[in-house]
């Protein structure tokens, strides 16, 4: 639609509307995309540079050998001496050279082994346009087969022209000195002076036919080819440089072709804005070999968690005892790394708190702590361990206690068949109802993913936060909108997100 403007007339009219601002180039978005998919290109690059090198070395080898025959001076067939014209000359003898009576003749001299057809697929001829050359080009499995057949080849072709330019110029010789005899016999009185100047005439081509025949063909073998001392083909190493690059550009495209279809989260401010919750900090990714203690933190990590223990006790004070379930959309995005440093850095404020490894389907809690598996939650909301309360089975395990007793681990214990239908049972409100009772100040639950299973919502309804932690390289804009929607209808306390990205050198900050 057209858009009204006062103009300065003050007279209102309808003018074209403006276009619209080009879209800015998410260069961002895809270079997020090559660095989640570094493996991926690497996959694709080392697999394909592999199989071009491991084919090349297994091909047979191909030699190549080129013999050269140089025009000396344009034959009577190429009168004209302009460029195009000897070209064209050239051209009629290179396709000469590979026809079947050329190739019959070289194998009838003395290139044995050899037929008709096979010589067709190994031999051709080119022109080189910058000179009066003709390159006859021949491929063998052998360097001395190449040479051989295309010497052969060149050498044939070359004799045969000989011979037939020696039987022209014998039977043109002989048409002039009948035609000089004739001439002479006819010589009268009468007709003396013409007759004479035609005896001169073919008596001057006679000598320009000596003459001829003494230069020789005009075609000539410049250069006799050389057995090479390398293969032309396969070459593994320039075939492997090209399939490298090659690669590169199919992986570069697998992987744009990916965000396009699947497109990932770009970052922590997209992230919010889609779940619709406050960043609560941004915690820097640091790579780390398996089963790290979480007492070794990086300068920057260790701030971030303080900066989320501060934002944790602004929202949830703790004037009573405080529940939060820490859980992430998907497996993997680092919820149980957050909940072990978090519980450190409480414990380190003074605050008492408890690690509930509410997950038993990824359990990694007791690994980070070094605790055994069993006893855990599964044995107590079981009633394996009648008598004992979760609280005294956390509290005295071996290895729990951190931070001068002030942070105390429970273990998911050993997996149950379903562990969705554990947490769904009448003995979860009693592990709750335990967890009240007790002294600590702040309890944090490790539960599983909330997408796609029941145990984490059941948890996530009982709690009195829930902080969600995410990973953007991770997560799609379809599974940050279905955390948002199932968010809303568990009507869970979110408290906001734990944004992990980033990259940081460890270094060792603190221990407990």
């Amino acid at each position: 639609m057209a858009d009204r403007k006062v103009v300065d007339d003050g007279v209102g009219r309808y003018t074209a509307p403006d276009l619209p601002p080009d879209e800015p180039l998410e260069v961002g978005r895809y270079l997020d995309a090559f660095r989640r998919s570094k493996w991926l290109i690497a996959l694709i690059v080392v697999s394909l540079t592999a199989a071009v090198l491991v084919i090349s070395l297994l091909l047979p080898k191909t030699y190549r050998a080129t013999s050269k025959m140089a025009l000396v001076q344009p034959p009577d067939s190429l009168s004209s001496s302009d460029a195009p014209s000897t070209q064209r000359g050239l051209n009629t003898v290179a396709i000469r050279l590979t026809t079947r009576e050329a190739l019959r003749a070289a194998v009838r001299n003395g290139l044995k082994g050899e037929t008709v057809d096979s010589l067709g697929d190994k031999v051709h001829a080119t022109v080189d346009q910058d000179a009066n050359v003709i390159n006859v080009v021949a491929t063998d499995d052998t360097a001395r087969g190449a040479a051989a057949i295309a010497n052969g080849v060149a050498a044939t072709f070359l004799d045969t022209q000989n011979r037939a330019q020696r039987h022209q110029l014998a039977r043109t010789r002989a048409v002039l000195e009948k035609e000089l005899a004739d001439l002479q016999a006819s010589l009268t009185s009468l007709n003396q002076a013409e007759v004479q100047s035609q005896i001169a005439a073919v008596r001057q081509q006679l000598t320009d036919l000596a003459l001829s025949a003494n230069n020789g063909s005009s075609l000539q073998l410049a250069e006799r080819a050389q057995a090479p001392s390398s293969p032309s083909s396969p070459r593994p190493i320039r075939n492997a440089f090209f399939a490298f690059f090659a690669s590169l550009f199919i992986a570069a495209l697998v992987v744009l072709a990916r965000a396009q279809l699947r497109p990932r989260v770009s970052g922590s401010r997209e992230l919010s804005r889609l779940l619709d919750l406050p960043v609560m900090v941004e915690v820097p990714f640091v790579r780390r070999r398996f089963g790290h203690s979480p007492n070794t933190l990086s300068a920057i990590e260790y701030e971030a968690y303080q900066t989320l223990q501060a934002s944790l006790r602004m929202q949830l004070p703790p004037d009573r005892q405080r529940t939060v379930l820490v859980t992430s959309a998907l497996h993997g995005e680092g919820k149980t790394e957050v909940t072990a440093a978090l519980g450190l850095v409480l414990a380190q404020a003074g605050q008492r708190t408890w690690l509930v490894s509410a997950d038993m389907r990824w359990p990694r809690l007791h690994e980070l702590f070094d605790v055994a598996q069993t006893p855990g939650l599964a044995e107590v909301l079981a009633g394996g361990r009648q008598g004992e309360s979760a609280v005294s089975v956390g509290a005295r395990k071996e290895g729990a206690r951190e931070n001068g007793g002030r942070l105390h681990v429970l273990a998911s214990g050993q997996r149950p068949p379903d562990p969705a239908q554990l947490l769904a049972g009448g003995a979860l409100d009693g592990f709750f109802d335990e967890i009240r009772e007790s002294e600590y100040d702040y309890v944090l639950l490790d539960g599983p993913p909330l997408l796609g299973l029941m145990d984490s919502q059941v948890l996530a309804q009982r709690v009195d936060g829930v902080i969600v932690v995410c990973r953007p390289d991770r997560l799609t804009s379809e599974n940050a909108i279905d955390m948002r929607e199932l968010l809303q209808r568990l009507r869970a306390p979110a408290l906001g997100l734990v944004i992990i990205g980033g990259r940081s050198s460890p270094i060792s900050y603190f221990e407990g």
